[in-house]
């Protein structure tokens, strides 16, 4: 009897799981990093502008 049919795991499909949380994850922290970015740069260019009015 193959030892995966008996206790009912498949490995291949945690491991596929695995990669794709991880890659969402990853995902999410250059997203996040990415629109702090443009906050600072937003928050910079407004105080530039009422500066200069």
């Amino acid at each position: 009897m193959d030892p995966e049919s008996a206790v009912g795991i498949n490995w291949g499909a945690i491991a596929l799981l695995a990669v794709i949380a991880a890659g969402l994850v990853w995902g999410l922290r250059l997203f996040f990093r990415q629109n702090r970015k443009d906050l600072e740069s937003l928050e910079e260019t407004l105080e530039n502008e009422s500066e200069g009015k």
